[in-house]
């Protein structure tokens, strides 16, 4: 029995990550690619020769007969009515119908979700708003960060999308229509994001910031002190300590351990170690209690 055949459109290891996990089930024919590159990102034209996949755009897969465009990782508006094929599915990282847009798991953290997760969706003439086929959730466990949900949800397209895919080919999914739900899009993070400049704010909004930013997934969570960024390393909410009137970003505490605790709108934030520089530095070697940061 030949095998459905299948173009993929996106850019990068994402990419290549897609085609490890089809390749096996489907005829992958070529990918259609968001924006040429190769200068910059060699690797994934090495790729594309290596297996033997030409780079396509959206009139040339309707000339091949595919099944279904899948798409990962592409950032460019697609033209909808250029499409021809069956079926036209994203893989979006978030959880629809609610976030939608750029970078939706962080803002789903940074809106104090911790469920986060990716969904497999047609795409219609509205971003992130066509039928929903498939989701998987993985709710971010104390002292995670986005990189264990990352991981999940990647151990999970391995295991279960080639499958999920080909029963939407086969109709043996009940697609979830979009039709009246609320939602928000959100805009992507950039690095200046995870850098503190307001303490005015809950302790828990400083630990979501932690999640989403902190490596290796992220460009890191900073703070800023004497024209210098440091990065935070560890960073919990200090257990036990009332919700209470106070100067946001004084330090209240510096611990035996030489750790520091930060006043915030609410309680206040344990930071247990920084880095400048590649050195690791405990906080109380550059603070001092009373200091305002």
């Amino acid at each position: 029995m030949s095998k459905p055949k299948i173009v993929l459109a996106g850019f990068g290891q994402p990419i290549i990550d897609l085609y490890s996990w089809l390749q096996a089930d489907f005829e992958i024919s070529g990918v259609i690619p968001d924006y040429h590159r190769r200068a910059k990102f060699p690797f994934f034209y090495e790729f594309l020769e290596q297996n033997q996949l030409p780079l396509l755009d959206f009139q040339e897969a309707n000339e091949r007969s595919s099944e279904a465009i899948i798409v990962y990782n592409y950032n460019k508006i697609i033209p909808i009515d250029e499409v021809r094929v069956p079926f036209l599915l994203n893989i979006h990282m978030g959880l629809l119908p609610v976030y939608r847009g750029n970078n939706a798991n962080s803002w789903a953290i940074l809106n104090g979700d911790y469920t986060v997760g990716y969904t497999l969706h047609a795409i219609n003439d509205k971003l992130d708003d066509g039928d929903i086929y498939y989701k998987f959730s993985y709710e971010i466990q104390p002292k995670q960060t986005y990189f264990h949900a990352k991981q999940a949800m990647k151990t999970d397209m391995e295991l279960h999308l080639s499958c999920q895919i080909s029963n939407v080919l086969q109709g043996k999914i009940q697609p979830q229509s979009q039709q009246g739900a609320s939602f928000i899009y959100a805009c992507p993070l950039i690095p200046e994001d995870g850098i503190i400049t307001n303490w005015n704010l809950p302790s828990q909004d400083f630990i979501s910031k932690n999640i989403v930013f902190a490596r290796p997934l992220g460009t890191g969570f900073k703070l800023k002190y004497n024209d210098a960024l440091y990065e935070i390393n560890q960073l919990s909410v200090v257990s036990g300590f009332l919700a209470s009137k106070g100067v946001p970003g004084a330090v209240v505490l510096i611990t035996n351990s030489g750790a520091v605790w930060i006043k915030t709108a609410d309680t206040a934030i344990e930071i247990q170690s920084l880095t400048l520089d590649g050195q690791i530095i405990l906080p109380s070697e550059i603070f001092k209690i009373g200091q305002r940061l």
